[in-house]
């Protein structure tokens, strides 16, 4: 019997229910992010969320490109020994500053660029190949007239710039213009190695030192991509717990609107206001004020006492209530009783008397009880008077009451 047990012990063990939990892992994924955002009818609303995301990214940019280019033209003009040659460059980066700033500033117009979302696209593109062709220029003018080689200063920070900075929506977008750019960077090395005549291209940049560039390109283009997956990821998920975070407070302010409704039409705002305030207090507090190790949940009580020495109360019956239960119909005797108490509220209101509650056919209410008043007497008597008054009107609306 003993061995019949330990093998089928294992077997069993192998086949067991597996408890672990992976359903929150999906809420990781971009495709699961996408289709909940269709699901709700988000996409547009992500978009413009997204859209002025993007424009905070360029605030952070401007300071950036500005800082680089300068900061490189500080560099050249403090240890290069000619500075004769280097004016061209000053040039070529002064206008790449001013083009590539004008045109990310178009941006910045929030209302327009929603209206024409492929505007961010175009100046993205237009922006990083600014930055390329001048980039490119003054190298190959410096080769052809000074014999430099061929160093471009701003291959990996346009690459930098296309995957964290640009406001391009599209990842495969943002992808295709950063593999474009590294393409037309690869291609200016091998056109100079295969087509110039000068050695010093041939000696500094063989094709060993081109494939090395063509594999630093595509590492960086990968690495990119992944950023941008991660960051789009992250973006969504951030944008989907605002919304329920958001939606939560609109329930939960409805919750409590209704919560407020319902004390207020069963209790007077003198009861009602300290039980709120008690329930929200006890919400509050920390679990260790109900729950002790060793101990049962502490008890509390609430209790609501005021004292009013001078103030008349009101009891309203109405006569032949049990008859009435019996010849009408329950759905036609609430709504002569929610039409005649409605008449007694508003009546209530205008002689500053205050309902306490009604239950079956009865009307409780205080008058002085709010403001005191040194004629709560008269305005209780006139109250019933006008109580009078209610229900002769209900009674010929009703004729069967």
């Amino acid at each position: 019997m003993n061995k019949k047990n330990t093998c089928k012990t294992p077997y069993r063990e192998r086949f067991r229910r597996c408890y672990l939990e992976y359903t929150n892992e999906c809420l990781w994924e971009l495709s699961y992010l996408k289709a909940k955002c269709k699901e709700l009818n988000l996409e547009e609303e992500y978009m413009k969320y997204k859209i002025r995301l993007m424009i905070s990214y360029l605030t952070v940019f401007y300071p950036l490109v500005i800082l680089v280019i300068v900061g490189l033209q500080v560099i050249k003009w403090t240890f290069t020994e000619y500075k004769i040659y280097i004016y061209l460059n000053l040039i070529f980066d002064g206008g790449t500053l001013i083009l590539v700033t004008g045109l990310l500033s178009i941006n910045f117009f929030e209302k327009f660029v929603n209206r024409h979302r492929w505007v961010m696209t175009v100046t993205s593109i237009l922006s990083a190949y600014v930055i390329v062709m001048g980039d490119i220029a003054h190298a190959a003018y410096h080769y052809y007239h000074s014999d430099w080689p061929l160093n471009t200063s701003y291959d990996v920070f346009v690459l930098c710039m296309i995957y964290m900075f640009l406001p391009i929506s599209s990842i495969l977008a943002a992808a295709l213009l950063a593999i474009s750019v590294s393409v037309v960077y690869v291609l200016y090395y091998i056109h100079f190695i295969v087509f110039s005549d000068h050695n010093m291209a041939k000696y500094v940049y063989g094709l060993d030192i081109v494939s090395i560039e063509f594999f630093h390109y595509l590492g960086f283009n990968m690495m990119g991509i992944f950023f941008r997956i991660m960051n789009a990821t992250v973006v969504r998920s951030s944008f989907l717990d605002r919304y329920q975070f958001i939606k939560e407070e609109i329930w939960l302010r409805q919750a409590r609107r209704q919560e407020s409704l319902l004390l207020d039409s069963i209790l007077p705002p003198q009861i009602a206001k300290p039980i709120q305030k008690s329930i929200k207090d006890k919400i509050m507090r920390p679990d260790n004020d109900y729950y002790h190790l060793g101990s049962s949940r502490t008890k509390e009580n609430f209790m609501s006492i005021q004292i009013h020495s001078d103030v008349s109360i009101l009891y309203a019956d109405v006569v032949n209530y049990t008859y009435l239960t019996t010849t009408l119909t329950v759905e036609k005797l609430v709504k002569v009783l929610h039409d005649l108490y409605a008449r007694f509220d508003l009546a209530a209101s205008s002689f500053k008397v205050q309902r306490i509650k009604f239950l079956g056919d009865c009307y409780y209410c205080v008058a002085g009880l709010g403001e005191s008043d040194p004629d709560h007497a008269s305005m209780a008597v006139a109250l019933g008077i006008s109580m009078i008054a209610n229900i002769k009107e209900v009674r010929t609306l009703s004729p069967t009451v």
